[in-house]
């Protein structure tokens, strides 16, 4: 691999630190200082059920894999390394800010850190999507599609449930149906079309949001059949979508 495509020392260092900072910022709420994220949270009936945040431990580990690699190598696997390690850094860093805020209930702040965590790592998604480094070992490639994937799904579900927390928090009826059903169509179809075009190289992508989806119709149960269905619905989309994005994917590589 060339030397302009590896990546910096420090944008390394910054990669490892980031990982570490994100890892280590939820122990403060466990430690008693500030609210949790679920505490300054207002409880919506398109909150997924607490389980499916245990994909953070996924993550997690995933960050330290991707982090460790980075510093070893230098490279992601992947043709833009530098960038793609920007952009994942800015998702640690955000997510050690973003416990930091919600610890001290800074409502609408979260969101927009969140927000900015989806956008990086959905540019990643598009970056490490693409073509692998023929210099390197493909499972570095592969790695970093894992994580990237992962993140950037659970990101951007997460995205639009703390938005839709501060509306609630703003006054919104956390109970009522029909405009949290509307920011769940919203953030389908930003999953699908991101899965339509990504999704047949990052299965990571679908794979979180549908993880998420069940969760949410782990608590509507029985109560809200309209979430429940709206659920199921961008669940088989998201199905469909990601066989149309895999066959576009397989035609592609056989064109090259």
């Amino acid at each position: 691999m060339g030397v302009q495509t590896r990546v910096s020392a420090s944008l390394a260092t910054a990669a490892v630190v980031g990982a570490i900072a994100a890892i280590l910022a939820p122990l403060l709420p466990f430690a008693g200082v500030g609210a949790s994220p679920n505490e300054s949270t207002v409880d919506l009936l398109i909150t997924p059920a607490g389980y499916t945040f245990s994909i953070w431990s996924v993550i997690y580990l995933l960050s330290l894999a991707f982090a460790g690699m980075v510093v070893l190598t230098r490279s992601t696997g992947t043709e833009e390394p530098a960038r793609v390690t920007a952009d994942v850094s800015v998702a640690f860093f955000g997510a050690a800010v973003w416990i930091l805020f919600s610890a001290a209930e800074w409502k609408w702040v979260t969101s927009i850190v969140l927000t900015i965590m989806a956008v990086a790592l959905i540019d990643a998604a598009r970056l490490v999507a693409g073509p692998r480094d023929p210099d390197a070992p493909s499972w570095r490639a592969a790695l970093t599609r894992v994580l990237v994937g992962i993140y950037a799904g659970w990101a951007t579900a997460a995205m639009f449930q703390n938005w839709a927390s501060d509306a609630a928090d703003a006054g919104a009826d956390a109970d009522a149906a029909g405009w949290q059903i509307v920011v769940l169509l919203v953030g389908a179809v930003v999953a699908t079309i991101i899965t339509l075009f990504l999704g047949g190289v990052l299965i990571g992508f679908p794979l979180t949001v549908i993880w998420a989806l069940i969760g949410i119709m782990v608590t509507a149960g029985g109560e809200t059949p309209a979430v429940t269905a709206v659920c199921l619905a961008t669940i088989f989309v998201l199905v469909i979508s990601t066989g149309i994005s895999m066959y576009a994917a397989r035609l592609r590589a056989r064109a090259t």
